[in-house]
This record gives C-alpha cells, structure tokens and sequence, in this order.
C-alpha cells in the first residue's frame, strides 16, 4: 500500500519503506502511461524524450536531468507527478541517456557548446508544447539547473515557476587547492585535447558501492539506480571531456548575467553536504534574481546529498514537498489571475 498522508509527508510520497512494493505499478505506469521517442536537436543530434499525460491533469511538470542522467532514472519521479495530476515531460541531454553521443568514445561527456543544451530546450518545447496540458512548471536538477536558468533568461514568461534541485550554478571542479583549479586547467586544456577526459586519465562508467558515494545516502534508491545502468548500459556515461567542464566554467562565469534577465518565481533547493556542485553560487544567483528567488533565499537542507530526487526519505521527503507546495501556490495564484 502507499503512504498515508502526514503532515510529515502530506502528498503520500513513495518511501523507501514502500517503494519495493509499489515497482509492479511503477512498471505498469511506465509501459502503459508513458510515450518515448526521439526529436532533432540543435545539429540534428536525435534525442530521447519521454511524456505522460494523466487525464485532466491540472498543469504540465517539465524536467531538465543533470548530467550523465536519462529519463529513465526518473520514473519514480514520473509515477509520482502522474498521481499528483501532472503531465510530465522530458528528454535526455545530448550526449548522455539514450540520446546521440558527440564523440568516437561514448563514455566521454561532452559538449561542443553549453548553449546547444539551452537551444535544446527552445527545439523540444517548439515541437510539445501542444502536448502539454494547463500552465507549465519547470523542475531542474544539477546541469540542467543551469541548462533551466540560461533558458528562463531567454524565455521569461513561459513557465509560471521553476524548482532547481541543487543546480550548478557553478561547477565544483576541484582538481588541488579550489573549486575554479580546474576551470583554469579546462581553459588551458581544451585547445590541445578538447574531448579527452578531463583530469588526465580515463574515467569510463563505474557503478561504485553505495558506501562512501557522494550522491545519496538512500542504500535502496542508489541500488534501484545502479541496477537500471547495468540493465540499460546505453545510458552509462563517464568523466567529462575538458570541452564539458570549460563550457560549465563559462555558463557559471554568465550566471550574474542571466539571472538579470529571469522573471520566473524560482525555488532552489540546497544540498547542505553537497560535493559535485558549488554552494556559494546558489546563494549568490538567488541575490542576483532578487525577488523572483522564492522565500529570498536557498532551501537549505542540512546533511542532504546532492541528488534530492533519490535521496533519504529524511531529506527528500521535506524536499519534494517543498517543491509541490510551490507549485500548488503558483498553480492558485494563476488561476487567479486568469478569472480576473
């Protein structure tokens, strides 16, 4: 059975107590309530997308994954929108998931040019927008956090609200004494060996034990994550090339830019041990987009891992409700204003 509502959990979000239990409707959810397929991007680059659409749902969640994920990491998270009434959208960055790989090696995370992940966003939302029932709301996690923030300075009115999770604002890119060492390297490296592994040696996909990882302490939602990259090895990705990381440096370095130019109701969730992106940068991009970060500053989640979305039910419960409050919030207010 689910959860039962609490004011702990008052969306009866799936726990890792249940969540075994509930895999059969998962998989049911997913073979019959949800379409895949590919779409151009930027280049032509085929890309994978995945939708559901509930009957009357209320609004449509759009999410940007980070890097090295695929839709296919997110189908709890697709179940659960879907039983909130929400249609979901989304796609597989270039380069990663099921979409096309840039480079000979696939393992390799690369990106010519961080913008082609934001012209990306403009292909796939011009191509299903019609698709998309009620207003939109954008969920974002890690890179596409920056990918959500770029897109939201050039397309201001169409989302009502946007929630990051722990977005990367800027990388952490620590290689010696600081997180910018290795931006300087990716500078000085990426004439000479654009597409070979950053950090000098290659990091090819590893499924690393649960113990000492850096992204989560839930032992069940890290096993259930591994376990599907061994299953679908097409979606397993490596280290970034030093093109990735020198053109993460520089959308971190147009941060101040681009959040002069977001008019869209922002929630950021901070991860408070947090060690794949930069902390400071979230605070700092939340005072740059003054009033439109919500509350006025980060969710901050004390000793929450970087991926909230398959995080302890401790961290990502308050999380994920924080995120569905917000919406309902934007969602009423909205439609205030189109009774008006």
């Amino acid at each position: 059975m689910l959860q039962a509502a609490t004011p702990e959990n008052p969306y009866h979000l799936l726990t890792e107590e249940n969540l075994n239990s509930q895999q059969v409707q998962i998989d049911l959810f997913w073979q019959q309530q949800v379409s895949q397929g590919s779409f151009n991007g930027v280049g032509n680059v085929p890309l994978h997308y995945a939708f559901s659409v509930p009957a009357n749902a209320k609004a449509t969640i759009v999410i940007l994954n980070g890097r090295t994920e695929s839709v296919l990491k997110y189908q709890e998270m697709f179940y659960e929108l879907a039983r909130q009434g929400y249609a979901v959208f989304s796609y597989d960055h270039r380069g990663q998931g099921l979409s096309g790989r840039l480079l000979e090696d696939p393992q390799v995370g690369h990106v010519e040019d961080f913008q082609h992940y934001v012209q990306d966003v403009a292909l796939f939302m011009a191509q299903f927008s019609s698709q998309m029932p009620g207003p939109k709301l954008l969920m974002a996690h890690s890179m596409g956090g920056a990918i959500a923030s770029a897109y939201l300075a050039k397309a201001p009115k169409q989302f009502i609200a946007a929630a990051m999770s722990a977005p990367m604002h800027a990388p952490n890119t620590e290689v010696v004494f600081g997180a910018k060492d290795g931006c300087y390297l990716a500078a000085a490296l990426r004439w000479s060996c654009s597409d070979c592994y950053a950090g000098f040696v290659s990091q090819p996909y590893i499924a690393g034990p649960f113990v000492g990882n850096i992204y989560t302490q839930s032992e069940i939602r890290y096993r259930r994550f591994r376990e599907q990259y061994q299953q679908q090895p097409k979606i397993q990705l490596g280290g970034p090339s030093w093109q990735w990381v020198s053109e993460a440096c520089a959308i971190a370095d147009e941060m101040p830019q681009v959040a002069a130019q977001i008019q869209t109701p922002v929630l950021i969730l901070q991860a408070g041990a947090d060690a794949a992106v930069t902390p400071q940068a979230q605070d700092e991009f939340c005072q740059q987009i003054g009033n439109y970060c919500e509350g006025g500053h980060v969710m901050y989640v004390d000793g929450a891992r970087h991926e909230f979305f398959i995080e302890a039910d401790q961290y990502r419960l308050p999380a994920l409700t924080a995120v569905l409050d917000f919406y309902q919030q934007k969602l009423t207010l909205f439609k205030k204003a189109a009774d008006k």
